[in-house]
């Protein structure tokens, strides 16, 4: 009886729950339809800087419901961002500040599934256990070199790892306490990154300097469970990545873009590539993005972002090449580092050399910089690059300052430029050359220093090699900056290591590298044309300019024909005519018209004033060669600053026609002599100076004048 009464309560309670279940699961897919829907549109994010720091920002974080931000950096704090209400308040972060500090750089973040505790580690040696109610330290994790990498199991809120620069996998389970971890792996080389399976936590995932990325199962750690591809060039791993349901993992090895893997196998699925792309100088991570872990984000040496899409990727097919056209974020102005997704605001985080955090969103909000479907207008960092740093910087954040650093962006710009003009790819292997790899005796410690400075000492005769051939002879301006100038001399080598992640197999680095070039040249040429649009702009405004793509190219072919014939020494322009030759050799029929007009005024002038002399009372003859030349006098001076080719040119244009046109009538009246004049008076001036530039002083017959105004 009691089941009846209690029925249509507990119905009701029943068809509440799942209602709003349903509502949940509804409302969750339509917030994940319109996330993905942005995304796939994308070629640009809106953006906004987050200022707390003092330095540089090395770890960043969100927690699991997407609440909450941390991030920790080179001052020693760990901050924690309320995400909501960082976006609401434009212009005013107030980030909570831990209360326990870390003696030294902070380098990993974590936190715990139920948030409860937050988790960070760094080069003090020290993992700190944080409460996130109250903000002070529950515990300490002490190690015996900086911790690197750090990773919280999903499946319990007890486990997590760590990864160290000694060379240790620790698996720590706060139920136990801290002074009896399992040690997963103890190698001689130091481990960048952990990472836990998100949905199973006996298994893992790590990032070494010298054996590269690999699987660990907890109940079986006598030895990995997975070698992925193992590439000898490069196989020092520093960023290992699961998506949300562990189908995929994402590794990124120095030197080399992103590489997708099935966990289960140890052949690559894919490898992205775009030839701006660098990672070489600093620790960076990489990250699944979207909705649905559709996209792959990663930062660069040269400052950008690059995101991926895995559209078309056959996830039962190994070994491909992704080189599609990704998503390039700009607004850093030194190298990206970490990059972290948070999933429930479809919101991206990054951060590095910067004291700044950048969040990145699909969605325009009041205050942010940015377009969706608009690429950046200018798709690289506009500031100065620095060449000549020191070799060490000291910090002093007792000020608090939290203004960018120049000295810090300087010391990172020259170890970029540096690690591209040093590298040499042939030099670049397994054997132990590169300083981040293992080590196994002290005999081989010796002979790898040996064989470091013996191909040291080559490094010039096989630079050649590695280099990009024409990279030199490419235009500048598509090359923005000097790192983005030696990453194209490197490309033919950064290449060929990206074809080798892929495991080298049906790809012709040659051919690759000839399409990249074709593509290089053809944004040259568009370059150049650009430049000579401007040019032209600047000279005849906008009537004048080419209205199509094809008639601007049609001039750009003109003018190369036109320099690359041989050009005959010509006399020396005067200095309001001078320009660019490049741009006189396409417009030299409008400098001539130009310059025929010139001549025509002056002697438009010279002309006014011969009919005010013939208009006065006659004069003697002496009186008038006088006038004559006096009134003539100020063409002479005038027509010196000419070209030398044009007054032969007009002297033997009037001397043929005067030898030609002249008549012996020297008794031509003064009033035919005066039509005569006013039809045609400058060719008169124009004669007489010719001859007696010439040496020849002949009296101004008036059969003289009159022959002359027949010309």
């Amino acid at each position: 009886m009691s089941y009846v009464r209690g029925g249509p309560a507990a119905s009701l309670n029943l068809d509440h729950a799942l209602s709003c279940r349903e509502f949940e699961h509804f409302r969750g897919n339509l917030e994940a339809g319109i996330f993905r829907q942005r995304l796939h549109a994308a070629e640009n994010l809106y953006q906004r800087n987050l200022a707390g720091h003092y330095g540089c920002v090395n770890a960043l974080e969100f927690n699991h419901g997407g609440e909450y931000l941390a991030s920790g950096g080179d001052d020693k704090r760990v901050l924690l961002w309320h995400v909501d209400q960082t976006l609401a308040n434009v212009g005013q972060d107030n980030p909570s500040v831990m209360y326990g500090e870390h003696a030294s750089n902070i380098f990993c973040l974590g936190f715990d599934t139920e948030n409860k505790y937050l988790f960070s580690g760094g080069n003090d040696d020290l993992v700190i256990q944080h409460d996130l109610g109250t903000g002070k330290n529950l515990n300490y994790f002490s190690h015996d070199g900086p911790v690197y990498g750090l990773s919280v199991d999903r499946t319990s809120t007890n486990m997590f790892s760590v990864a160290t620069e000694h060379g240790e996998v620790l698996v720590y389970d706060l139920r136990v306490g801290k002074n009896e971890p399992l040690a997963i792996a103890k190698f001689r080389t130091p481990f960048n990154a952990v990472e836990f399976h998100p949905l199973n936590g006996n298994f893992l995932a790590t990032a070494n300097a010298k054996r590269g990325a690999q699987m660990w199962d907890l109940r079986h750690h006598t030895q990995a469970l997975c070698q992925y591809n193992y590439i000898t060039e490069s196989p020092s791993c520093m960023s290992v990545r699961f998506n949300c349901n562990g189908s995929l993992l994402l590794t990124l090895h120095r030197r080399l873009p992103p590489i997708l893997y099935n966990p289960s196998s140890s052949d690559p699925l894919c490898s992205f590539y775009h030839d701006e792309y660098f990672n070489s100088c600093t620790m960076k991570s990489c990250t699944f993005a979207g909705p649905q872990d559709e996209l792959v984000v990663s930062g660069s040496d040269n400052f950008n972002m690059f995101i991926w899409r895995l559209d078309g990727i056959d996830l039962e097919e190994k070994n491909q090449w992704i080189d599609t056209t990704p998503v390039i974020l700009t607004g850093h102005r030194s190298i990206v580092n970490q990059v972290r997704y948070n999933r429930q605001r479809c919101l991206l985080a990054s951060s590095g050399v910067e004291k700044i955090i950048k969040f990145w969103s699909p969605f325009a909000q009041q205050g942010w910089e940015g377009a969706l479907i608009e690429p950046s207008d200018t798709p690289y960092c506009t500031r100065m690059l620095h060449r000549n740093a020191t070799d060490q910087v000291s910090q002093d954040f007792s000020s608090r300052n939290m203004d960018e650093d120049q000295v810090m962006l300087a010391f990172f710009d020259t170890l970029v430029q540096r690690e591209l003009e040093n590298w040499n790819s042939n030099s670049s292997s397994g054997n132990g050359n590169d300083n981040d790899q293992e080590t196994t005796s002290g005999s081989d410690s010796s002979s790898g220093t040996s064989t470091e400075r013996s191909e040291s000492s080559t490094q010039s005769e096989e630079q050649s090699e590695v280099d990009t051939p024409n990279v030199s002879e490419l235009s500048w301006q598509t090359h923005p900056n000097r790192i983005f100038y030696l990453v194209a001399k490197k490309r033919r080598a950064l290449l060929q290591l990206a074809v080798k992640g892929t495991g080298g197999q049906h790809r012709n680095v040659e051919q690759l590298l000839a399409r990249l070039l074709g593509e290089q040249r053809q944004a040259a040429t568009q370059a150049r044309i650009s430049e000579w649009l401007e040019e032209t702009h600047r000279l005849f405004g906008d009537d004048e300019l080419p209205t199509t793509s094809a008639e601007a190219a049609a001039r750009e072919r003109s003018r190369r024909d036109i320099i690359s014939q041989p050009v005959s020494r010509s006399p020396r322009k005067p200095p309001e005519l001078r320009m660019n030759f490049s741009v006189v050799g396409s417009l030299q029929a409008s400098f001539e018209q130009l310059e025929r007009k010139r001549k025509l005024m002056r002697l438009r002038f010279a002309a006014i004033k011969r009919r005010r002399n013939v208009r006065r009372p006659r004069r003697g003859r002496q009186e008038t060669d006088s006038a004559m030349s006096y009134d003539t006098e100020w063409l002479d001076d005038d027509d010196d600053n000419e070209p030398e080719v044009n007054q032969e040119n007009t002297v033997e244009e009037n001397n043929s026609n005067s030898n030609s046109n002249s008549t012996p009538d020297d008794d031509t009246s003064n009033t035919s002599m005066e039509a005569q004049l006013s039809q045609a008076p400058s060719t008169s001036n124009s004669e007489n100076n010719n001859k007696r530039r010439n040496g020849i002083h002949s009296e101004p017959t008036t059969s003289t004048v009159a022959t002359q105004t027949n010309f």
